[in-house]
């Protein structure tokens, strides 16, 4: 599986242009093994056997010739039909030269001798000559032609057609490729903003029909959903100015009860108030956290020290400086509430510490709590979601905490991941991602 992986590209384009490629390659190679087999072989074999029969014929005639004529037949041979006719064995050429059409001379050598025919190469001048041996009445001939009569070059020519051929079906793949893959990432791109909370530039709605209209649709998308969130923050806005007006006029009718109430009833009034307004701001800060914020260069350990000053049971070292390109307010609210989330529910140290990476920085909150069960691991993203069901303050929070937290790091390119330390308790850890927008695997990642 792992050897298929590898050999099958993981983009939409390499895909798209590993099937062109192979694609035309076997209909170039299924083409040319057509045109080889109808077309060249046979012109071959033809121009073969004429060219047999010639030599075959030379060689007979000459020593039918008187020995005065015989020097003229052998030049005439030369200058009209580039053949030579010799007594003695040429200096063959060890060197192994490749030529096909070789074969289909011997071929029909041994067809006119009646004997298997079996050529020998020679180098004469810088030219390659190729013999053959022919008995004619007893004395032995060898008649030769240089490789230059035949006016062809097949490996040049193979060579030209095949670099030709491969030029065409990369430029063709790629093109093809390309017009197919480009808007389906830009699309890819637009729609992982979307996701982080991001508004991404409006789509070009050109292109095929159906990119078209997926970028249509795409772009009606996003523009419904920065209305939805805008709407959900002034929604909550209005309703916090509405709840907010009885909450004072509730704390003023308690300061003026009676002064002979009694005092844990009105303790008990303003704890209510409080938690109310408590709970109202967080739902504000959670409507408020899907947007992303102006990154800029700080240093981790700057923010960590921050978050950390003056908060008891936390244990912090301040190491080598981290720069990173992080929004520096969303970071901060992250890991505040992380920290404020292992202080709550544990009652032992909670640890906070600064991996430089590679391949990017992370910060880490361990606590040895209860730890997350496994039941709840999906859960603890829904907003209000608490792990303790009694709902009460005193044993826990509003259970908006991990839900801004995670709403925050899929806004601002961060990665939250939730694990279990190894002894018990929880390992909170935020991993900033670069600097563009991130391959969808931000957000919230629960290990086990």
């Amino acid at each position: 599986m792992s050897r298929r992986r590898r050999l099958v590209p993981g983009t939409l384009f390499g895909r798209a242009l590993l099937t062109l490629i192979v694609t035309f390659g076997l209909y170039a190679i299924i083409t040319f093994g057509v045109i080889a087999t109808y077309a060249l072989v046979p012109v071959a074999q033809r121009s073969a056997t004429d060219l047999a029969s010639i030599m075959v014929l030379a060689a007979r005639t000459l020593q039918q010739l008187p020995p005065h004529l015989r020097e003229d037949y052998r030049a005439k041979l030369a200058g009209e039909y580039q053949i030579r006719l010799a007594e003695e064995r040429p200096v063959a050429d060890l060197h192994r030269y490749f030529f096909p059409y070789r074969s289909f001379v011997e071929e029909a050598l041994s067809d006119r001798l009646g004997h298997p025919a079996k050529m020998i190469t020679s180098l004469a001048n810088g030219d390659r000559w190729f013999w053959v041996e022919i008995d004619v009445e007893g004395q032995i001939l060898w008649t030769g032609f240089p490789r230059g009569r035949l006016e062809t070059r097949p490996l040049q020519g193979l060579m030209v057609i095949v670099a030709i051929a491969v030029l065409l079906i990369l430029g063709t793949a790629i093109v093809l490729a390309g017009r197919l893959a480009s808007p389906l990432k830009r699309l890819s791109e637009a729609a992982e903003q979307v996701a982080l909370g991001l508004s991404p530039h409006p789509l070009p709605e050109t292109g095929p029909a159906e990119l078209a209209n997926l970028a249509r649709q795409l772009n009606e998308t996003g523009r419904q959903i920065r209305e939805l969130l805008a709407n959900r923050t002034l929604l909550l806005t209005g309703i916090s100015h509405d709840l907010r007006t009885p909450l004072t006029r509730l704390r003023l009718a308690v300061a003026m009860l009676p002064e002979d109430r009694p005092p844990s009833l009105a303790a008990r009034m303003e704890r209510d108030i409080e938690e109310m307004n408590a709970l109202i701001t967080h739902a504000i800060e959670f409507g408020k956290s899907l947007g992303a914020g102006r990154r800029e260069e700080v240093d981790l350990n700057a923010i960590v020290e921050d978050v950390t000053a003056g908060r008891p049971r936390v244990l912090w070292r301040r190491g080598s400086p981290c720069p990173c390109r992080v929004d520096t307010l969303a970071m901060r609210r992250i890991l505040g509430n992380l920290v404020e989330n292992a202080l709550t529910y544990s009652s032992g140290l909670v640890e906070v510490r600064l991996d430089r990476g590679p391949p990017s920085p992370r910060v880490s909150v361990l606590d040895r709590g209860p730890g997350i069960p496994l039941a709840e691991r999906e859960a603890i993203r829904s907003s209000y979601y608490r792990l303790e069901l009694s709902r009460s303050r005193r044993a826990g929070g509003s259970g908006l905490g991990l839900a801004v937290a995670y709403q925050l790091a899929l806004a601002n390119q961060m990665e939250l991941r939730l694990g279990l330390r190894p002894g018990g308790g929880t390992i909170a850890s935020i991993r900033v991602l670069g600097g563009g927008v991130t391959d969808g695997s931000s957000g919230t990642t629960v290990d086990g």
